[in-house]
């Protein structure tokens, strides 16, 4: 499944550091004062579905790999948040929780993960060590 998939790619992104962002990041989608992400799961989830689906279109939108890399360093940079909750709730061995949190929208997942897989710019740039460094620093906490 590709949901599967999206959180083997954010459990082994915990294991290392990942280069900052190639720009500033834009402002990102502000998150309503709260509980840390990390302990607001069901927020944790919704910001990192807009994440995915923001990747997903990024990549079928734009082909050239350079403009790609630099979108990517943006995005890592807007969602920092998401990379480093992702991270303390996976250390603190709640990963079960947090796939029971994904499963309700799980199909939104799998659609947002097809959608990064299949898209053009992936299939044209994943070689290139840059947007290889970018596309995995969107999953690494920070450092």
């Amino acid at each position: 499944m590709l949901r599967a998939m999206w959180f083997l790619v954010a459990a082994t992104a915990c294991t290392g550091a990942a280069p900052p962002p190639a720009r500033p990041a834009p402002a990102a989608p502000a998150t309503p004062p709260g509980p840390p992400l990390d302990q607001d799961l069901p927020a944790l989830v919704a910001r990192s579905l807009v994440m995915q689906q923001e990747v997903g279109a990024l990549l079928a939108a734009t082909g050239d790999c350079r403009a790609v890399t630099a979108k990517l360093g943006q995005l890592a940079g807007a969602y920092r948040d998401v990379a480093a909750a992702n991270a303390k709730v996976l250390h603190d061995g709640r990963g079960a929780e947090l796939r029971a949190a994904i499963e309700p929208r799980a199909e939104a997942f799998d659609g947002a993960a097809r959608a990064i897989m299949q898209a053009p710019a992936m299939a044209k740039c994943a070689q290139d060590p840059a947007f290889a460094r970018a596309f995995d620093a969107l999953f690494a906490p920070p450092a």
